[in-house]
Parts: structure tokens; C-alpha cells; sequence
């Protein structure tokens, strides 16, 4: 009985905490090593569209892949959090008119030691974090198509104690020749209740994308993309990205977020990748100042497309 008063009196403080008036951060937190190598600027990337169950559903017909799935590991925030986090993700383009995602992200957070009234450990614990997405598109007119996904996330801080809810993402894409565009709602959902009874909301908002694509002399490619998302606590973030890919072989990227007040702080990034016979490798590093959490976060992902 003891240690569950405590536990509880923990719980009661720990949720509010990590919220900060947001619940599930988690459901923010980018773990595709390609999107993070251009700072998660991946709102309109029809490039590669594994993630799209997690970034927007409505990209999938505009791509040129028929099926394109990836799995990653992310050591995320390694000088704060210190979490790991997992992902698997697919895509299925129908004739560039329908499509379907789905996709799991797993994170592992720091053990911590559970003890009773008295200060004795009695044991350890590993919190951890899942969300699970499911995505449809439609492409109505060849320079339009509209997409929403599905999902539910939940966080478990202690044994027996768990949160979650569900999630929701949805987005109208147009592409005119080389630019695309994408606006919608991200991670809006129900509400979360802590230990105490407080009340927090999902970090949803109203997300836009912009983007641009050109091939030069069949072996060169550029991709940028520009995205911006305003929380409906008020916050604005926005994030700038860019690659470069020659003969469709190797690929490096870089891009900035400004992360203002929202749960993913500011920062830059780097990445590579390199692609053959439909295999895909891909790496990602973070760089940001001294003080912040998003320093040295480093990504890896391992996916095939056809």
C-alpha cells in the first residue's frame, strides 16, 4: 500500500511535468532518419512515403513509388531524455489514385528505481511510449488529393499507471508541375487526465507545407521543403529542409526547425543516404547548442521502395 501511495504522489507531479499543459510530446517527436536529416520538413515529401501515416496521409498518390516501408532506430535527446525509439512504416500507392499507411512508433525512456515510504528500492521501471497510425488517400483530380489518418498513443510512466488517446491527422495536398502544397489539422485528439484529475490536450495543429522538386540533367535532383505549424496553445514552429540526390544513388540533406514554446525544441541537421536496387540507408544528426536537449540526436533508417 505504501508503494502505491507513492508511485501515485509521483505520478500526480510527473504527468503535469512532462505535459507542460501538452500531453503525449512523443506524438511531436520526428524518428524517420531521412525526414529528420531535413530537419522533420516532410509535410508534402512524396519521395519517400513510408511515414506517411505519421506526416500526411495525402502524399502517397503523388508519389512514384508503388510500396515503400522502412524501419529505424533513433537515440533521441541523448544529453536529456537519453530515450530509444523504434519505428516500422509502410505505404501502398494504388495507381497514383488511392493509398494506404500504416506505422509504429516505440520509445524506451531511462529506468528509474521504485521505492517505498521508507526510501528502500524495491525494484526498477522502464516508462515507454507508442503510437500506432493508420492512413488513407484519395486522389480526386490529378493536382489534388485529400488523406487522414488515424491512431492511438499512449505513455506508461509506472506499472498499472498508462495514459493514452486517440489521434488524428488531415490534409488536402496539390502539386502544379515542381511545387507542391499541403495544408491541414495534425495530432488533434482527445483530451488526457493525470493523477490528479488535471486536464491536458494532445500538441495538435494546423500544419502547412510547401515544396519543390527539380531534376537537372537526369542525374541531378533538389528537393526543399518549408514547413510551418501553428499549436493550438499558441505556439509556432516551423522547420526548413533540402536535399540533394545524385543518379538516384546518394543523397545529402540539412534543414533548421525553430521550435519556439512547441514540445520539440530548436535545432539543425544533417543526413545522408544512399538507395540501390530499392534498399535504402539513411542517417540523420541533430546539432543544437550546449543547453539543449535535441543535442546529438542521431537516427538511422533502413527501408526498400519499388
Amino acid at each position: 500500500m505504501k508503494k502505491t501511495k507513492f508511485i501515485t504522489g509521483v505520478l500526480m507531479l510527473l504527468i503535469p511535468a512532462l505535459a507542460g499543459a501538452q500531453a503525449l510530446p512523443f506524438t511531436a517527436a520526428e524518428s524517420d532518419a531521412a525526414s529528420l536529416g531535413k530537419a522533420g520538413a516532410n509535410i508534402v515529401e512524396a519521395g519517400s512515403i513510408a511515414g506517411a501515416a505519421f506526416s500526411n496521409a495525402a502524399a502517397i498518390p503523388f508519389s512514384e513509388s508503388k510500396m515503400d516501408v522502412t524501419a529505424g532506430y533513433t537515440l533521441w535527446q541523448p544529453s536529456a531524455a537519453k530515450s530509444n525509439i523504434l519505428n516500422v512504416a509502410g505505404a501502398y500507392n494504388v495507381k497514383e489514385k488511392f493509398g494506404v499507411a500504416l506505422g509504429l512508433k516505440y520509445g524506451m525512456n531511462p529506468a528509474y528505481d521504485i521505492t517505498d515510504a521508507t526510501g528502500a528500492v524495491n525494484g526498477s521501471f522502464t516508462p515507454s511510449d507508442m503510437q500506432i497510425n493508420a492512413g488513407v488517400a484519395y486522389r480526386f483530380i490529378p493536382a489534388l488529393s485529400l488523406g487522414a489518418s488515424v491512431g492511438y498513443a499512449t505513455s506508461t510512466l509506472a506499472e498499472g499507471y498508462s495514459y493514452g488517446t486517440v489521434t488524428a491527422d488531415v490534409f488536402l495536398m496539390s502539386q502544379f508541375s515542381d511545387f507542391k502544397v499541403a495544408a491541414g489539422v495534425s495530432n488533434i485528439g482527445g483530451t488526457i487526465k493525470s493523477a490528479s484529475g488535471a486536464e491536458f490536450c494532445l500538441p495538435g495543429s494546423i500544419a502547412l507545407g510547401l515544396g519543390y522538386d527539380k531534376t537537372f540533367a537526369e542525374k541531378h535532383a533538389v528537393d526543399v521543403n518549408v514547413d510551418a505549424d501553428y499549436f493550438f496553445s499558441g505556439w509556432f514552429a516551423a522547420a526548413f529542409g533540402a536535399s540533394y540526390t545524385f543518379n538516384d544513388l546518394v543523397s545529402f540533406r540539412a534543414g533548421y526547425r525553430y521550435g519556439g514554446k512547441s514540445p520539440i525544441p530548436s535545432y539543425a541537421s544533417v543526413g545522408a543516404g544512399v538507395k540501390f536496387a530499392g534498399v535504402k540507408l539513411d542517417l540523420a544528426y541533430l546539432l543544437a547548442g550546449s543547453g539543449s536537449p535535441m543535442k546529438n540526436t542521431l537516427a538511422f533508417g533502413l527501408g526498400y521502395a519499388f
